[in-house]
């Protein structure tokens, strides 16, 4: 696999890590954080965890996933929370299982806190230069991996290696015309990879992505935008951060910006903007000249991200669409325009953004550009992000067909963490999709046939009551400290805030609301309505219309006994309330969750032969040997595999012999 060359260098590592972007920064921190000694390569240290394209971090399912990286012991959080110019809640107004916080971020400042956390992590080396290809040694069975070559000619041999690569596999950048090589602009693409990952088979697909122009701040009219400010109240995506323990990095900002907040922290305000007909107009005129829409562009885009030319195109009927003006950086006076994403001609690009009454003397600093690049199939990957093909290689990030930093990190982290099991001759750790939203994208990505990018969405996990965001420590801290992710210190915090709100709902339960006058006015006193009926104040804060801070000082009143001046924090009561409130749901999602797990973990042999289990259909068979589940729950899932299908895979399972016990009928030959 590798090309014949001088070698100038070689050194043995356990991991050896492709690329550092959002995925390999977790790959290697998660791999060293459990022992192993890690090799990061990248094209550009400068370049580290770079947001290449929107400068935030969460929203709606990828916040959820944020906050599992943090259980996990991973490093995003506190990034965001060390560099965030503003956070607030999305959905606020919805349920709880679709809160997300989303923070913007100075990307140059996100870039330096994720280079320190690898700079200080033990056991992690970091090296400039770019992986050329992966040497691989036979066994008799699938290769395995034992070396990377780099384009220096340098050897690093290995236990395991992780590629991250981005949208680097031959990556092309497109704007009408205009073509270059590279995986974002101002960086090279690698050919050599993608042949080299090619040439064991592994297969791989053409996919696009793309991002919008930057305009410089002193050109907009910001009088003409509706102002979207930071929240008033602290919000935190880490444990570190609502335990007061991040040290911020800020900067004095440019007074080019109207809206600044100092409450909590400092924070810079974003603008919205609408497009009009005026530019959809415009826009339509020179679709021709949009490589999305002549055929220059092969590659199939994010169906949920869509360019402006595409979004104009296919809703023909809306007068506009809305832009968000968001900045960059502290000083700096770039601001991306979320929601433009185009590979239009600059000249197009230009005139379009001027037809915005706000960005009528809009100057771009960077012109939108579309990136067309090579991405595995996702029938090549395993729940744990392994290659099937090739033992020791793993995959993670935008190289699995995914979009989105959050995505990226998240795959990174559990393909690290194997990673270094592997090398240690340890079982792989999977997810389940009632565990984890992370758990929820790697069941996606190895069973469904996506044709466009994967975005988790919160639509997408059937279990979401459960995989809230302020439940992760609770459901992951177990799990990452069995793997030693997370050290023993912090699952004892875990455990005594478990404790702490058990001891709240406790004491609630014990104390009964009467509708009589002392118990109506002390809840008129603090803004409360009566209680209808004698209950207790567990079943009172189940109300939509309680509020359980308040609630605690009228019982406070009446019972000082059970309940502390200052319970356990507002965290902790935050929690609580949200629990009594959708306790039921909860419950019906956890029995719903043991009704199916029997089915849902029952493993398939991997050698199993499909084409020899009578009563599959032929398309479900097909399938089948295709992707290869690992389980009956995987292999429901599959697209073409229905019900019957599984049934039928079932009896046979229970009804044939073991793979153990050498019957071929099984077990392929």
């Amino acid at each position: 696999m590798a090309p014949a060359m001088t070698l100038s260098c070689t050194a043995t590592y356990d991991v050896v890590v492709i690329g550092a972007g959002h995925a390999g920064c977790e790959a290697a921190l998660a791999a060293a954080r459990v022992g192993a000694s890690v090799l990061v390569l990248t094209p550009n240290l400068d370049r580290i965890g770079f947001m290449p394209c929107n400068p935030s971090i969460g929203g709606p399912a990828k916040g959820h996933i944020v906050a599992e990286i943090d259980a996990l012991g991973g490093a995003m959080a506190e990034a965001i929370d060390r560099t965030a110019l503003q956070v607030r809640v999305l959905n606020a107004s919805r349920g709880p299982a679709v809160q997300a916080l989303r923070a913007q971020a100075d990307k140059t400042l996100y870039s330096m806190a994720m280079k320190e956390a690898l700079e200080t992590q033990p056991g992690v080396d970091l090296r400039q230069e770019s992986a050329r290809a992966i040497e691989l040694r036979g066994n008799g069975g699938p290769p395995s991996v034992s070396a990377v070559i780099t384009d220096f000619g340098n050897e690093y041999r290995c236990g395991s290696v992780v590629i991250t690569a981005g949208t680097f596999l031959r990556g092309n950048l497109i704007a009408g015309e205009w073509r270059s090589s590279g995986g974002r602009a101002g960086d090279s693409a690698t050919s050599d990879l993608a042949l080299s990952i090619g040439d064991v088979g592994i297969r791989l697909r053409r996919l696009k992505t793309g991002t919008p122009p930057r305009v410089d701040a002193r050109t907009i009219d910001f009088n003409l935008t509706e102002e979207q400010a930071g929240a008033e109240s602290p919000l935190w995506f880490s444990r570190s951060g609502r335990a007061g323990r991040i040290e911020r990095l800020e900067l004095p900002p440019l007074p080019i910006y109207p809206g600044r907040t100092n409450g909590w922290r400092q924070q810079l305000s974003c603008y919205l903007v609408q497009t009009n007909m005026v530019g959809h107009d415009l826009v339509a005129r020179n679709v021709d000249r949009s490589p999305m829409f002549n055929g220059t562009i092969q590659g199939v885009g994010t169906r949920y991200c869509p360019s402006i030319e595409d979004k104009v195109m296919r809703f023909r009927e809306k007068q506009s669409h809305g832009l968000f003006l968001e900045p960059e950086g502290w000083r700096t006076t770039e601001v991306y325009v979320q929601g433009a994403n185009t590979s239009l001609p600059h000249d197009v690009q230009l005139a379009f953004l001027r037809t915005i009454p706000a960005l009528r003397n809009a100057r771009i600093t960077r012109f939108g550009y579309a990136v067309e690049y090579d991405a595995i199939e996702p029938t090549e990957l395993t729940p744990w992000f392994a290659s099937k093909r090739v033992d020791g290689l793993f995959l993670a990030g935008q190289v699995n067909g995914t979009s989105g930093y959050e995505e990226a990190a998240g795959q990174g982290l559990i393909a690290g963490l194997n990673a270094a099991r592997y090398v240690g001759g340890v079982e792989p750790l999977t997810l389940g999709r009632d565990e984890a939203y992370i758990g929820v994208m790697a069941d996606d990505l190895s069973t469904q046939d996506f044709v466009e990018p994967y975005r988790m969405l919160t639509s997408r996990a059937e279990h979401r009551i459960l995989l809230r965001s302020d439940t992760a420590d609770e459901r992951l801290g177990s799990i990452a400290h069995t793997a030693g992710l997370i050290n023993d210190g912090r699952l004892r915090e875990i455990e005594q805030e478990r404790l702490q709100r058990d001891a709240l709902i406790s004491a609630l339960t014990q104390v009964y609301l009467t509708p009589n006058d002392i118990v109506t006015a002390a809840l008129a006193a603090v803004g409360l309505p009566p209680a209808s009926r004698s209950m207790t104040a567990a079943d009172y804060a189940r109300r939509p219309d309680s509020n359980l801070q308040a609630l605690l000082i009228v019982i406070g009143r009446l019972r000082p006994d059970l309940i502390p001046t200052t319970p356990s924090g507002d965290e902790t009561i935050r929690r609580v309330e949200t629990d009594l409130r959708y306790g039921a749901y909860v419950e019906k999602e956890r029995e719903q969750v043991e009704r199916t797990k029997s089915m849902e973990h029952q493993t398939i042999p991997a050698t199993c032969a499909y084409e020899r289990i009578p009563g599959l259909r032929n398309e479900a068979r097909e399938r089948l040997q295709l992707v290869r589940p690992s389980t009956i729950g995987q292999a429901s899932r599959i697209a073409g595999v229905t019900p019957a299908d599984v049934g039928v895979l079932l009896i046979y399972l229970r009804s044939a012999p073991r793979p153990s016990s050498g019957d071929a009928s099984i077990v392929s030959s």
